[in-house]
């Protein structure tokens, strides 16, 4: 790619992929925690590819950024479908804390994006608008915690960790069938953690 590809467009496709060589270089000790951090903040307002460009110019596999127009396409295929359509509930986790709890709506698909953060998920008095959620994580040195009700069903089989990060499953499965299905998509780095739990 020449720079006269650096004014094309990029979407939620691009960025992932740049997020996930990041956190492969992380994990591998090419970038130390501040430098992750800083480049990771920059991702998520990159307009162009130009943008996206130095921030992995500089990596050992920085080269697998963009495999010609099919980047987009190619990264929306390995994740799958996705549930629902419009926007995603955003949930900004950058060095806070956010709690989801008590009697809200689950909406069709929710992302959650940061580093130095916490988000708390509880389902349990929680109404969901469809059968299947999809919570997309892009998350570093962050802890999530998700609190299931009887009927609610996880899976994490598409979430990536690095970076020393792990899923903690408690919840086993719906002790009631039927429930909601939560899909967790997206990564985990830099000593990140999911825990799940009735």
């Amino acid at each position: 790619m020449g720079t006269e590809d650096d004014d094309v467009r990029v979407g939620n496709p691009e960025r992932e992929r740049v997020i996930s060589l990041l956190n492969d270089a992380f994990s591998t000790g090419y970038l130390d925690i501040t430098e992750f951090e800083e480049r990771t903040g920059v991702v998520y307002s990159a307009r162009t590819r130009g943008e996206l460009k130095p921030l992995v110019a500089d990596l050992p596999n920085g080269s697998a950024l963009f495999h010609g127009s099919a980047i987009a396409g190619s990264a929306i295929s390995a994740s799958g479908p996705l549930v629902g359509g419009g926007q995603p509930l955003e949930l900004n986790i950058d060095w806070d804390t956010v709690r989801k709890k008590g009697s809200w709506q689950v909406p069709p698909r929710l992302s959650a994006r940061g580093s130095m953060g916490n988000l708390h998920m509880d389902v349990r008095s929680a109404a969901f608008t469809t059968a299947v959620v999809e919570l997309e994580l892009q998350v570093s040195a962050s802890t999530v915690k998700l609190r299931l009700g009887p009927d609610h069903e996880v899976r994490y089989d598409e979430l990536s960790t690095s970076g020393w990060s792990d899923v903690k499953d408690k919840a086993g499965p719906p002790t009631r069938p039927g429930g909601p299905v939560i899909i967790v998509r997206g990564s985990l780095s830099a000593a990140s953690s999911l825990s799940i739990r009735r």
